[in-house]
């Protein structure tokens, strides 16, 4: 036989070309149960899969920022430390009294840690009962410290408001819970005393809402608000010719006209005008073209610019 009369027994290039040679019809079984597969992969995908939910948008994120609350000022009134770490009976029932008005909710009516708010706390709130995973311990002046500065990471908050003699009230109704409590040497309690200097007395300040002080700058400022807009609008339509030069050379009409409300005395000379517009343009509202302008232009600017700011006195 000669070479060329011969092939090799399987020629890949024609299966290739007629796979049904190498698999018989089997191949077509196997391209339909491919297919059958893809098939129910397309009709399971979910709504998440194909991106049928539409995306929800906040259109305002700090509507759900918590606020401070709101806070009359006070005194708390000094305490002596030594007396305070030693618990009494009239201590212990203030404590209890204490506890029920406002740790029940997450620490329950036992201390247990049960309340109704605990199922959605992580993590759960402290079980008195047991001595063990105090983050700051157990002693009266460990949870005073717990009750003056929280613990943010618990979810614990801070009684910083609460009467110091209170906070010590509290620390010694929770310490009997359980038994075996460790108790505090009189160095631990002047350590207390040194850190948060109880023997002087406290002067809380008042706090307002960020929400309610912004709403009340607002008002007080809305004269001064309408005063800048009414000097706007007049020079973006005064053919006055410093009126003219202002809107050329201005890069924010209202940052300037403002900053003239807020001088409240009037202008000062033109040249220290010049120098203080002209060290940081951008800052005072004007373009970094105001440092080319003539002599003649700065003076009519200057008369214009005075006259806006003896408007503004008298309007705002």
């Amino acid at each position: 036989m000669q070479q060329g009369d011969w092939k090799d027994e399987i020629d890949f290039r024609e299966l290739l070309k007629k796979p049904t040679k190498l698999f018989g019809y089997s191949y077509f079984y196997f391209m339909a149960v491919l297919l059958l597969l893809g098939m129910l992969y397309l009709w399971n995908i979910n709504a998440v899969g194909t991106n049928a939910i539409t995306p929800v948008s906040l259109s305002d994120s700090t509507a759900f920022v918590q606020d401070i609350p709101m806070e009359s000022p006070s005194v708390l009134p000094p305490i002596d430390v030594l007396k305070a770490g030693v618990p009494t009976d009239s201590m212990i029932a203030r404590g209890r009294e204490l506890f029920h008005q406002t740790c029940i909710p997450c620490h329950g009516i036992d201390g247990l840690g049960d309340g109704p708010t605990a199922a959605t706390l992580n993590p759960k709130p402290r079980n008195f009962h047991s001595l063990v995973g105090w983050t700051n311990g157990s002693k009266v002046s460990q949870i005073y410290k717990t009750l003056q500065e929280g613990i943010v990471k618990n979810g614990m908050a801070s009684y910083a408001y609460m009467p110091p003699a209170d906070r010590f009230a509290l620390a010694h109704y929770v310490r009997t819970f359980a038994t075996g409590q460790p108790q505090d040497s009189k160095e631990d309690l002047m350590t207390l005393e040194l850190t948060y200097q109880l023997s002087k007395g406290t002067n809380t300040p008042g706090q307002v809402p960020i929400k309610k002080a912004t709403q009340i700058i607002l008002k007080e400022n809305a004269p001064v608000v309408h005063a800048v807009d009414r000097a706007v609008a007049e020079s973006t339509r005064d053919e006055d010719p410093g009126a003219v030069i202002l809107r050329r050379v201005a890069g924010n009409l209202r940052k300037i006209i403002a900053g003239l409300h807020a001088r409240g005395g009037g202008l000062p000379p033109i040249d220290e005008l010049i120098r203080s517009i002209a060290s940081d343009p951008n800052l005072a509202g004007f373009k970094p073209a105001v440092v080319r302008l003539s002599e003649e232009e700065w003076q009519m600017l200057y008369a214009y610019l005075g006259r806006l700011t003896r408007q503004l006195q008298v309007q705002g």
